[in-house]
């Protein structure tokens, strides 16, 4: 368990800082998580597809999205959920080479900006490194900057470009794909620009 309390808010005064506790998500959570992603990505990747798409991405489909198998933790302030990530982990047959992946970080809107989306990363990073992950892959939304941000500003090298299918809506959209070196072993990931990322211990 982690308690966040970013720098950023703690010097914009008490009464907008976000005091937060980092732990693993419960079953009894996903109904609250997932009412709390679909506002998150109505203020994010949403806001980037038609209009049709945007109505689909209802609570329904973030409770089935956190009913999956793989690591979910979740940020809490006052009882509530204000952020939470979703993982799928390495492949047990992948060995040296194992990539985990990102299916999915959201921040509640009234949260955005003050580091809980950051400190949910760095905690995903860490279980997924410290449970045998070499590299951690993510695909983000192409246009959506503040997520693209903030991967780059945690490490993350772009991968690839192009039509992938979004985890939530299950549709084919422009993504861009970005990894990270996680854990000792060295697997090279190719970025776009064609040069390698040594997938290794930062």
């Amino acid at each position: 368990m982690v308690i966040l309390f970013h720098p950023a808010a703690r010097a914009a005064g008490a009464a907008s800082a976000v005091m937060a506790t980092l732990r693993p998500a419960l079953p009894g959570d996903r109904a609250a998580l997932a009412v709390m992603a679909a506002a998150a990505f109505a203020q994010g990747p949403a806001a980037l597809m038609p209009a049709p798409l945007r109505a689909r991405a209802d609570a329904g489909r973030f409770a089935a999205l956190f009913a999956a198998p793989g690591p979910l933790l979740l940020a809490e302030a006052e009882g509530r959920p204000v952020g939470c990530i979703l993982a799928e982990p390495p492949a047990a047959e992948s060995g040296a080479d194992a990539t985990a992946r990102i299916t999915g970080l959201w921040v509640a809107p009234e949260a955005a900006g003050q580091g809980v989306g950051s400190a949910l990363l760095a905690a995903m990073e860490r279980h997924l490194a410290e449970n045998g992950a070499a590299c951690l892959r993510v695909r983000v939304p192409s246009g959506h900057l503040r997520a693209l941000g903030l991967f780059r500003r945690r490490g993350y090298a772009m991968q690839a470009a192009g039509q992938r299918t979004e985890p939530v809506l299950q549709v084919p959209l422009p993504h861009t794909v970005l990894v990270k070196p996680l854990g000792a072993a060295k697997p090279t990931c190719t970025s776009l620009a064609g040069t390698a990322v040594a997938c290794a211990a930062a």
